[in-house]
């Protein structure tokens, strides 16, 4: 569909969503009211920025408690069960779904985001997604639909369970893999310690669908060299949000639904709106009823929307997805993100594990530990090199120190990509 003619849609969504919020959700009819704004006074997208308050987190945590969650958010009755979110910020939030929205929240952005991604009827899957969070359970509906093989092993979504994790990888050896980066990494370093070399451990995958942290090209091109798939898939969004996606075969960006979600990218400080390729927080609203009422729900990732088509042809705007706003800084006028540093890295020296340091206290610079890349790094000679990469792309320098990577900070085996601590440096 032409881009002007899904924005004309868009609106006219938008504006049921309105007037569905108004009349049916406590939580959001109570917030619009107290605007002074009906559903007839938004009839463009400027009326719907402009009046329409953003609603955060923090926001849900406090109305939330017990069984008040579906009349909270406007879910339409009977409520068939209810998803969390994996609570990376802090409590975990609840969906209240039924039936009915999830077929079509599955057929009109799972299914898309996963046949983009090549899964095919007839495949082997095998997901190490938790079954309680909100992605897992639409996966596992994708794999139903689709008439899917699915392997999901016993576990969640935990280094604990890496062990089992190969194992079912070994016995099965199905076709497509979904789960996150770091498990994958989890998987190969516990492939390499039973000496599976990693091209063996992901003998017959074609496909890495991966969700839950941006993928930079060089740990894409990575993975691709270590494991031999065929491609790797870089899949983004939110259960909160209830909006997300995945990259094609082209991996320009992730192809976002417009007729899904409407998105917006503000300032992380003011919270006014963005233009196109500017990089703020991203801002939600769901254009599917039936289920939980998602309007202006305020994201905690720093993203840009891409407004250029992306050469597969599709007429969806795409989104970048850089990290947590947690993860950023600032440097010379410029909000930085581990993201940013591993294309600076990546240019010089290919993929490597690294964490930034105390970024608030070390002036100038930025302070990096980076993992070797074995015990004959040619890139530890390299400083000069890095140092002039990161001068021309941020205008500051660089210090970096040369670790195992087993002195690089993680928490229950997950890297920390910023690390501040009030002593100055890393555990």
């Amino acid at each position: 569909m032409p881009r002007r003619e899904l924005e004309e849609l868009q609106l006219r969504m938008l504006r049921a969503i309105v007037r569905r919020a108004y009349h049916e959700s406590p939580f959001h009819g109570r917030r619009l009211r107290a605007r002074g704004v009906a559903p007839d006074d938004v009839n463009s997208f400027d009326d719907f920025r402009r009046m329409v308050p953003i609603y955060t987190k923090d926001d849900l945590r406090r109305e939330m408690s017990g069984d008040n969650v579906d009349w909270i958010l406007g879910a339409e009755q009977p409520i068939s069960l209810y998803s969390l979110t994996s609570g990376t910020t802090g409590v975990n939030t609840v969906l209240a779904l039924n039936y009915g929205f999830l077929d079509e929240i599955v057929e009109r952005l799972f299914m898309r985001q996963f046949w983009m991604a090549k899964l095919r009827p007839g495949m082997t899957a095998f997901q190490v997604l938790a079954g309680w969070h909100f992605l897992g359970l639409a996966t596992n509906m994708v794999f139903s639909r689709m008439g899917v093989r699915a392997v999901a092993p016993w576990g969640t979504s935990m280094h604990d369970y890496v062990g089992e994790f190969v194992e079912s990888l070994l016995r099965w050896r199905p076709e497509y893999f979904v789960g996150m980066p770091w498990m994958v990494d989890a998987m190969i370093e516990e492939g390499r310690r039973r000496g599976i070399d990693p091209a063996e451990l992901f003998r017959g995958v074609k496909y890495l669908h991966l969700a839950g942290e941006p993928i930079t090209p060089g740990y894409a091109r990575k993975l691709l060299d270590e494991t031999g798939v065929r491609d790797v898939f870089d899949a983004g969004g939110s259960a909160d949000g209830i909006w997300g996606g995945s990259d094609c075969e082209h991996h320009s960006g992730i192809h976002a639904w417009m007729d899904v979600n409407f998105l917006e990218v503000v300032d992380p400080r003011t919270l006014e709106p963005l233009d196109y390729g500017e990089r703020g927080r991203w801002v939600s609203t769901l254009l599917i009823p039936g289920g939980p009422t998602v309007l202006r729900y305020l994201g905690d990732d720093l993203v840009s929307i891409e407004k250029e088509r992306c050469e597969c042809g599709r007429t969806h705007y795409t989104v970048r997805i850089y990290d947590r706003v947690g993860n950023s800084f600032t440097r010379n006028g410029r909000l930085l993100t581990p993201y940013d540093i591993s294309l600076a890295l990546e240019a010089v020296c290919g993929h490597r594990l690294f964490t930034v340091l105390n970024p608030e206290s070390s002036g100038d610079t930025i302070r990096l530990l980076v993992a070797r890349d074995g015990d004959d790094d040619e890139c530890e000679g390299a400083s000069e090199e890095i140092y002039r990469e990161f001068l021309r792309r941020f205008g500051v320098g660089v210090e970096v120190r040369w670790v195992d990577v087993r002195e690089l900070p993680f928490s229950h085996r997950k890297l920390i990509r910023v690390y501040r601590d009030e002593g100055g440096d890393a555990a």
